[in-house]
């Protein structure tokens, strides 16, 4: 069999809905790598949220902020980062409007207001971490990979109506949505990170489950959407599996022949 280099998100599929790495996803990822083919990660998180699950799956290869940084053997092999010109205006706006953001990095976090709303409270509880800390000129002194603003859908018109060509706006929770560069996703990111270490695109598998996998699961050689995905995930996926709570990892990729 070819080599083949496998991307999984970490929210809705690597963890269960209590946040846990099932046992048999673990069994499985080891028996991949056991077996020769590249295991990474790519998440809508930046590094430092996603470091737990890294490690314990002893992973080198991981896309990070839904594909503004990526790691090849631990090493920073690509980057794409916000425009800072239209990001500055989208923070007058923001400020204008009430809405909280947060500051990302692939390393670091850090929100815009020292208030904190119940708003960003809420979401970020909903990946298992606090509020950042408050550091208002953050984004003046490093590049930004991403950013997340608090808004929710009724209001999305605010923001996504055109008026930030070099910006795209994806959400993830009722009150929070990624702040991403136009032409950056997991998809674009995963393509280029896996040419570059010679892998062709019928070689390429992708696990997900939210709106910010349905690029990725729609453009690489075999998609696989968790049972829990929304409709529209399973819609353009190639195999739909059982969900995150239920095995669904080990059971697609024992079906595939790659365990």
């Amino acid at each position: 069999m070819e080599k083949k280099i496998l991307f999984f998100d970490i929210d809705g599929t690597l963890l269960t809905d209590e946040k846990k790495v099932l046992p048999s996803t673990k069994a499985a990822l080891k028996q991949l790598q056991a077996n020769g083919h590249e295991v990474a990660i790519a998440t809508g998180r930046n590094y430092t949220m996603a470091k737990t699950v890294i490690d314990e799956l002893e992973l080198q290869n991981y896309i990070v902020c839904n594909g503004a940084a990526g790691f090849f053997h631990n090493e920073l092999v690509y980057e794409n980062v916000l425009d800072p010109t239209e990001f500055e205006r989208m923070l007058q706006l923001a400020d204008k409007e009430g809405h909280q953001v947060v500051y990302e990095t692939p390393f670091k976090l850090r929100r815009r207001s020292e208030a904190i709303s119940i708003r960003i409270k809420t979401a970020m509880e909903a990946v298992g971490f606090g509020v950042p800390k408050w550091d208002d000129e953050f984004y003046k002194e490093h590049k930004m990979s991403q950013a997340l603003i608090f808004y929710r859908e009724e209001e999305k018109d605010i923001y996504e109506n055109g008026q930030f060509s070099k910006l795209k706006f994806v959400r993830w929770h009722d009150t929070g949505v990624d702040v991403l560069p136009r032409d950056g996703s997991k998809a674009a990111t995963i393509l280029a990170f896996s040419e570059d270490q010679g892998f062709k695109r019928e070689d390429i598998i992708a696990f997900g489950d939210g709106l910010n996998d349905l690029e990725m699961i729609s453009q690489v050689g075999v998609g696989v959407a968790m049972g829990n995905a929304l409709e529209s995930i399973k819609l353009r996926a190639d195999k739909v599996t059982a969900d995150n709570n239920e095995d669904g990892i080990a059971i697609a990729l024992k079906e595939m022949g790659l365990i």
